[in-house]
């Protein structure tokens, strides 16, 4: 009995690494950048279905694998997390990472060509985030600014519909940009120890605070383009200058006072329910033709 504790599967901790409320929200994206679309998308909701399912398993094994490549550096500072914590082995990680990698490549397959180029590079992208894009100053949160941009466009190419998708896919990734800008800000003292050259640590804090900033205020004047030029209905304008803007102003004022860790943590936690308030504006304005 002993023995068979030692060596016992947690599969909890699987379910950690890949990140469940990512996960959801990449599948969440995917949906939304279908429907916005394709006034017609539930006579492809089978393509849109294969879709998220594959844009879900590609997001969850480049959380695991993230969570592989930073393992060292997880010790200093998110001691929690299963691999430090040592509720789960690397080697267990990295097999979830590629299974899912895998298995979300071969689902793509079903959405023809463009799909199935897009799936792959999305991984490959995810792959060499991890391994070296998240280290440069900018590049990593560039980078991961276009993967989230791709899932609208990922939900557009479901529905053989790609005008509205790239509106989301345009205001994504400027969200993205800001926010992936203040988690390194975050993470600034880690990365440092760490060696990481991420541009809190190569350019300090002051200058990722008005890139952050900058990135924010460059969405907030692209918001009511989609209804001015894109055929979006006023509610959408509604809701992202009612909700969604007024958010970005705090964070974006918050970002430039706060210097702890904790409270560019909290920063994020908000911006992941502004996530949630620009999905639903992108929903309710969609495009009726």
């Amino acid at each position: 009995m002993a023995n068979f504790r030692t060596h016992r599967i947690d599969l909890s901790a699987f379910f950690i690494l890949v990140r469940p409320g990512n996960v959801a929200l990449t599948a969440l994206s995917v949906f939304v950048g279908g429907i916005i679309s394709n006034p017609h998308w539930p006579e492809l909701l089978s393509r849109l279905v294969i879709a998220a399912i594959s844009a879900a398993l590609i997001a969850g094994g480049g959380n695991a694998y993230n969570d592989y490549c930073d393992r060292d550096l997880d010790r200093l500072q998110k001691t929690r997390r299963p691999l430090p914590s040592g509720r789960l082995a690397p080697a267990a990680a990295l097999w979830l990472a590629n299974a899912c990698f895998l298995g979300g490549i071969l689902v793509a397959y079903q959405l023809g060509p463009i799909g199935f180029s897009i799936a792959a590079w999305a991984g490959l992208l995810l792959i060499l985030y991890s391994r070296f894009l998240k280290r440069l100053p900018l590049v990593g949160n560039l980078a991961v600014a276009l993967i989230s941009a791709l899932t609208f466009i990922y939900g557009g190419v479901a529905v053989f519909t790609l005008e509205p998708a790239f509106w989301a896919a345009a205001l994504a990734f400027f969200f993205h940009l800001g926010r992936e800008i203040i988690k390194d800000m975050e993470d600034e003292i880690g990365d440092r120890a760490a060696g990481a050259a991420t541009w809190p640590v190569r350019y300090g804090l002051s200058s990722a605070r008005w890139g952050a900033l900058a990135a924010f205020v460059f969405l907030i004047m692209l918001l009511p383009l989609p209804y001015l030029w894109g055929h979006f209905r006023p509610e959408y304008l509604i809701v992202v200058l009612c909700g969604v803007a007024p958010i970005l102003i705090v964070v974006s004022v918050l970002s430039l006072r706060w210097s702890k860790p904790e409270q560019f943590h909290r920063l994020n936690l908000i911006l992941k329910w502004d996530m949630l308030m620009g999905l639903f504006a992108l929903y309710l304005g969609r495009p009726l033709v």
